[in-house]
């Protein structure tokens, strides 16, 4: 399809999946939404900063447990962890998820960077990034070529499903970082998690994808207050969030194979 039937394809799943929602997903937070969206967003954000560290000035896993205490990578796990929880339940009650899931294939055939709303570099550069385009251009390949192959899987390795084990392993991943932060304190010098410098860069595209799902659900139900013009604010959504998606499941493959 050409670019403009691939837009109007992209309005047709916000009208039919996410519209009819909307009201709901307001009445639902209407008393905290924005206190509560912030606090999450900020997690995701501040969680991708450390981790971006990782990932650019440690050159080994060993740096990353001298550079960082035992008690600070915990709690940045514990920030990604919660904003990926906040943003698949948040995708599923806003109807993202179930238009992304039913139509993995065709938004990842014409999915491109002009796709996206300019909140996404804004979002981009709070995390720590000083090429926020090509970030994006990059996070949106690898994300169409993850939706596509979640296309072609059955059900319980459709993408539901690796959201749901993906926020799964984090949170075994929380226990085990609190684990060993308490036994530090009992014992000067214990055995430290074993995770490597490849998880930790799992664990940023997760915090990444969380971010940008929870900046442009909000944005879609008009939560996010950024001057975009309608029109972006409803395919532009629906084209971000599947690119958060892609990008939380490619993490989610850095923390299965490392």
């Amino acid at each position: 399809m050409t670019d403009a039937e691939y837009r109007e394809f992209l309005s047709f799943l916000f009208e039919r999946y996410v519209r009819p929602r909307i009201a709901r997903v307001r009445h639902r937070y209407r008393h905290h939404f924005e206190d509560e969206l912030s606090y999450h967003l900020d997690q995701a954000v501040r969680s991708a900063q450390v981790l971006r560290f990782v990932e650019t000035y440690c050159d080994d896993d060993g740096d990353i447990y001298t550079t960082f205490t035992l008690e600070r990578l915990k709690r940045t796990v514990s920030e990604t962890r919660n904003s990926l929880e906040f943003s698949n339940r948040l995708s599923e009650e806003a109807g993202f998820l179930e238009a992304c899931e039913s139509h993995a294939q065709e938004i990842a055939e014409g999915l491109a960077t002009a796709h996206l709303p300019d909140a996404d570099r804004d979002v981009m550069r709070e995390m720590g990034s000083v090429a926020p385009e090509i970030e994006l251009r990059t996070l949106v390949h690898l994300a169409k070529r993850t939706l596509e192959r979640s296309a072609r899987q059955s059900n319980d390795l459709g993408i539901r499903p690796q959201l749901r084990r993906a926020a799964e392993r984090l949170q075994e991943a929380d226990a085990e970082f609190d684990k060993h932060v308490k036994a530090q304190k009992e014992e000067p010098s214990p055995e430290g998690p074993k995770k490597t410098r490849r998880w930790f860069k799992g664990l940023g595209q997760i915090g990444q994808g969380a971010a940008l799902s929870i900046a442009d659900v909000a944005l879609a139900i008009g939560t996010l207050k950024l001057p975009v013009s309608p029109e972006t604010q409803t395919w532009g959504a629906i084209a971000s969030v599947a690119t958060g998606i892609g990008t939380v499941l490619n993490g989610v493959g850095e923390l299965r194979n490392e």
